[in-house]
């Protein structure tokens, strides 16, 4: 392991550790979030600069705005109605858009999968992010077959497409200030965005 390597895996584990710190630290009951979800024309790339992920039964993925590294979220059809049903993993834009897996802190407090409640069909599966325990996402398939998470945005049945992390890195830690979801409602199809303050 070379010494810029063994770097960034401490700020990973550092900027990971600050996401639970700010979002899954906190008891759900205790952690105020401020909320509020639009109606939009489309969905938006907040980074124009920062590429889309395109993988093979990709539900959503998360950016951040501190650079273009992306967390992926796919169900590959062999793991749906498992007790493992999502595969989580980085796209490393920053580098060269390579793969890596989730190391054990961002797995298990900030990005992983939790929380997997299999139903038997037709019923769908439900899991939560990690450090977002209070979003409920739930997992099914559209009409052709392709994968999808769906949550509610204000009482609104949507897909999720992506989150994006607002991230303040000036100081020694850098915080999580703000998130921001956008969804396709089922149904009509219209674009939702939900921004999300946490307090």
């Amino acid at each position: 392991m070379t010494r810029r390597e063994f770097l960034r895996g401490v700020a990973t584990m550092c900027f990971a550790a600050v996401v639970v710190m700010i979002l899954g630290n906190t008891p759900a009951a205790a952690r105020s979030l401020s909320i509020a979800v639009e109606e939009i024309d489309h969905i938006p790339r907040l980074r124009n600069e920062f590429p889309v992920p395109n993988e093979p039964n990709m539900l959503f993925y998360i950016q951040r705005s501190v650079n273009a590294n992306t967390v992926v979220y796919v169900a590959p059809a062999e793991c749906r109605g498992t007790a493992d049903p999502v595969n989580v993993y980085w796209r490393l834009y920053n580098i060269d858009g390579h793969t890596r897996p989730l190391n054990f802190v961002e797995r298990v407090l900030a990005y992983g999968v939790n929380s997997v409640v299999v139903r038997p069909p037709p019923a769908a599966t439900s899991f939560r992010i990690a450090a977002i325990p209070e979003l409920e996402l739930i997992l099914e398939e559209d009409a052709a077959g392709h994968p999808e998470a769906v949550m509610q945005f204000a009482h609104r049945t949507a897909r999720l497409v992506y989150v994006y992390l607002q991230v303040d890195d000036r100081g020694i830690m850098p915080r999580v200030t703000a998130l921001d979801l956008f969804g396709i409602e089922q149904g009509t199809g219209k674009a939702l965005h939900e921004h999300v303050i946490p307090h």
